[in-house]
């Protein structure tokens, strides 16, 4: 009987909140203009016949739109354990005067914790009439009671409740001082939020001397610093060189709250004097400012000195730096030191502003070489476009790796203008590494570019002076631009004399973008007697029907015509596994097909599974059979049990 007690007051509960919103919504805007509702509600309060549901329901409406005439209803019920809360509920928000006598005239009346929700109200409230009383229950033989009275003199938060409460802590026993210096805290910040700093500062100071548990203490001497304003920054430095970790950690904390330039100056000022585990957590704190005036003290800690101090003034710079962070960073980035040379690289991928951009470019063909290598890996990581001009004269430099880096930052910056002139650097390549790294870029700038077909008219006019071998990786490049000039150029290919163009070009076929390549590519299935070129072709065809974006019946359309060219089981798992991406009838038919055969089975029991995951509802019948069939023909678990739970599912739609 007790536990159902519980479950139908934890219904009761969840009902009301759940209907509340609604409430406040229709007598938000309506209440004042029904105070027969009022009354109504009013007379629900006072009935015996009336239930707790519907009295707390009562409770929760007058909060929106009770009158002063409810509060003595109201007020009936503070007494009741059922209800008192509701009570309070309805009481609280009312900006009655009639409200706050009832609580005050309820807290000399009421015991245990009727009482103590009694306080709690009073306290949100924030009614100084209560003080007195709140004031002599400090010292109730209940220590719930007093606790919560100290804790609603903590949220009235005057001048007058912070010295009572100061007061009570001296004489407080031991069960009830951190109670009492939680409501001290509070009332601390009140003062603090609400302007009164003199009696917010007098009121931390004497808790922050007091023998109270350390992180309440940690917690007044925070208030102490930001109740003073800009006049706690003496404490704030003096915590930041205390020699107590737990102290360092509320004055970097205060470090990020305290107002005021003259504060960060200050802090940046201390950055020298503090070891360097200190510097480190100080330098993020100041980062966490975000006031550039510290900027010229933040560079100098990034210069030199122990690397974690140098990776956490580099992080800063990442965060507000400007074009002066521009060559400490560089530097930074060619340091030998890898750590500090990541953060720096990183750093300078986040900076802000086209200043920025032009002191990077200016640096890719002029300082020593890690210096510009530097500036070559910058202005890639930011897609500089403005860089180009000076990446292609560094990708002519004689030293190696400022060519390869300038190759290789190319691919992220040219656009389709330049285009032509980083497939010209392809074809003339003169050493392996150049021609490697300048097809890499060449297909990563086809990725980025978004006029395709630029990209394919500039790779087409290098392929007359291409080499063979160059040819062969322009071929591959125009697969991934496509397009009909593309095509006719790769579909000529595919018969060149070369036995390796051809074989690059029927790989460009099979990697084609669209199913425009559909028809060469079952020209090659049918006709070739090349083997290796019959799977290439068989692939690239089966792909198309599986991944290209196309409508559902041409993709099944290439794959019926795939399935009858099958010529053994790997083949036909390859179509099956295309299948299952067609959302068709028609599909689910043709994997079907395959049940029977013990070898495919498996593999056309996925697919099956997978059309008949977005098939048509009105095809659930035929869907539902399949599915039985798998179940009897396939071998796998995994396609059993997942069979099994697709056919419970559209049993349950059917």
């Amino acid at each position: 009987m007790l536990h159902a007690n519980k479950v139908l007051a934890a219904a009761l509960v969840a009902s009301l909140f759940t209907a509340m919103p609604a409430l406040s919504g229709q007598d938000a805007a309506g209440g004042k203009k029904k105070p027969e509702e009022v009354k109504q509600l009013m007379a629900t309060l006072q009935s015996p016949e009336a239930g707790h549901f519907d009295k707390a329901l009562a409770c929760r409406k007058l909060a929106v739109i009770g009158t002063e005439e409810a509060v003595p209803a109201l007020a009936a019920l503070l007494a009741d354990e059922k209800l008192s809360h509701m009570a309070r509920f309805g009481l609280e928000p009312m900006p009655f005067p009639a409200a706050g006598a009832a609580l005050r005239d309820a807290m000399g009346k009421l015991k245990g914790k009727l009482l103590v929700g009694v306080l709690n109200s009073i306290g949100q409230r924030r009614d100084v009439k209560a003080v007195t009383g709140l004031k002599k229950l400090l010292s109730d033989a209940d220590a719930e009671v007093a606790a919560a009275a100290a804790a609603a003199l903590g949220r009235i938060g005057t001048p007058e409740t912070a010295t009572i409460l100061e007061q009570a802590l001296v004489t407080a026993p031991a069960s009830l001082r951190t109670s009492f210096g939680d409501a001290g805290l509070m009332c601390g910040d009140v003062l603090t939020a609400e302007g009164r700093s003199k009696a917010a500062v007098a009121l931390f100071d004497a808790l922050r001397k007091m023998e109270l548990p350390r992180h309440q203490v940690m917690a007044a001497m925070r208030g102490a610093m930001l109740a003073r304003s800009a006049d706690g920054l003496p404490l704030l430095l003096d915590q930041l060189r205390s020699p107590d970790t737990a102290m360092f950690a509320v004055a970097l904390r205060v470090a990020r709250e305290l107002p005021g330039s003259k504060v960060t100056q200050a802090l940046a000022a201390e950055l020298g004097k503090l070891p360097a585990d200190k510097q480190e957590l100080l330098l993020e704190a100041i980062g966490d400012r975000g006031d550039t005036a510290v900027l010229p003290p933040v560079i100098e800690a990034a210069k030199s000195g122990p690397a974690p101090v140098r990776i956490a003034a580099i992080r800063v710079l990442a965060r507000m730096g400007n074009v002066a962070a521009v060559p400490v960073l560089l530097k930074a980035a060619a340091q030998p030191d890898a750590a500090v040379a990541k953060a720096a690289q990183a750093a300078l991928g986040k900076l802000s502003g086209k200043q920025v951009d032009a002191a990077l470019v200016a640096n890719v063909n002029q300082g020593d070489k890690q210096l510009r290598r530097a500036a070559i890996e910058a202005v890639a990581q930011r897609r500089v476009t403005a860089a180009v001009p000076a990446l292609l004269k560094a990708a002519g430099d004689a030293d190696a790796d400022i060519r390869l880096a300038a190759i290789r930052a190319l691919g992220e910056t040219v656009d389709a203008p330049d285009f032509g002139s980083l497939a010209n650097l392809f074809v003339k390549a003169k050493t392996v590494e150049d021609s490697s790294a300048a097809e890499a870029a060449l297909s990563r700038a086809c990725v980025r570019i978004t006029d395709k077909a630029a990209c394919g008219d500039k790779l087409l006019a290098c392929l007359p002076q291409a080499t063979p071998e160059a040819k062969r990786a322009l071929l591959q490049l125009l697969a991934q631009v496509g397009g009909a000039k593309p095509l006719q150029a790769v579909r000529a290919a595919a018969q060149d004399a070369d036995p390796q163009v051809k074989d690059a070009a029927i790989r460009a076929l099979a990697d084609w973008p669209d199913l425009a390549a559909a028809p060469d590519l079952l020209q090659i299935i049918r006709t070739t007697d090349n083997a290796a070129h019959r799977v290439l072709a068989f692939r690239g065809y089966v792909r198309l029907g599986g991944e290209a974006e196309a409508a559902p019946d041409a993709k099944l359309k290439i794959l019926i015509e795939a399935m009858g060219l099958a010529k053994n089981q790997d083949d036909k798992k390859l179509v099956l596994g295309a299948l299952g991406e067609v959302n068709s009838v028609e599909a689910l038919r043709l994997a079907a097909k395959q049940l029977t055969d013990a070898d495919t089975a498996d593999e056309a029991g996925a697919a099956i599974i997978k059309i008949t995951e977005s098939l048509d509802a009105k095809y659930n019948a035929e869907a539902m059979d399949t599915l039985k069939q798998v179940i009897k023909l396939a071998k796998a678990q995994s396609v059993l049990d997942n069979a099994r739970r697709q056919l419970r599912r559209l049993g349950k739609e059917k």
